[in-house]
């Protein structure tokens, strides 16, 4: 027996009367986190990760340049996603 893809997945959950705002929610956090991992393992950005931006999050760490690509990533994700509000550390105000 095979296992289901995620969209499979979320697609039977969905016509079981699942929430699908939820549902669409996670399927977009998952494209971001795959975005992210490509993007890495590609290669192509190389080096563009192992530096910092010389800011401060909001927790008052230095951010990486890794921080701020992946935050900008799910941020973009989340606007396309039905959610109203997001708060992320590398962020001063959600």
């Amino acid at each position: 027996m095979s296992n289901p893809t995620l969209d499979a997945f979320l697609a039977s959950h969905e016509r079981q009367g699942h929430d699908g705002d939820v549902l669409a929610t996670v399927a977009a956090l998952t494209g971001a986190a795959l975005a992210i991992n490509n993007g890495i393992r590609s290669g192509t950005l190389g080096s563009a990760f192992g530096g910092t931006t010389g800011a401060v999050n909001a927790d008052g760490d230095t951010q990486k340049d890794l921080d701020i690509y992946a935050d900008d990533i799910f941020l973009e994700a989340m606007r396309r996603a039905p959610v109203r509000c997001v708060a992320s550390e590398e962020r001063v105000a959600p």
